[in-house]
């Protein structure tokens, strides 16, 4: 149906519910933060990755998260990811001519 087209993201439902969004915004933060240590080759950083995924359910995420040297109570790992995100957007720009 042709007057549903620009409305496709509504048939999504499980986006509605609560905070759905919120947690892949938040988990994909706190991977990048994750990743970012590793590469970057911080002391103990992959050690305590292990030690993070080695938590399981023991610990509540946020604490969970702490292991890994990821602090989500503060905005410097969102702030990180929408770096990222933004750095995309650059390139695709120079890619198709618009920045």
């Amino acid at each position: 149906d042709r007057d549903r087209v620009g409305i496709t993201w509504a048939l999504f439902v499980h986006l509605f519910f609560g905070y759905y969004v919120f947690k892949y915004a938040t988990g994909i933060s706190a991977a990048n933060a994750i990743a970012r240590r590793i590469l970057d080759g911080v002391p103990g950083a992959a050690g305590n990755y292990i030690r993070f995924i080695s938590a399981g359910s023991s610990l509540y995420p946020l604490e969970a998260l702490k292991l890994a040297g990821v602090d989500l109570a503060s905005p410097e790992p969102i702030r990180e990811g929408f770096a990222v995100l933004e750095g995309y957007v650059s390139r695709l720009e120079k890619l198709f001519g618009s920045g």
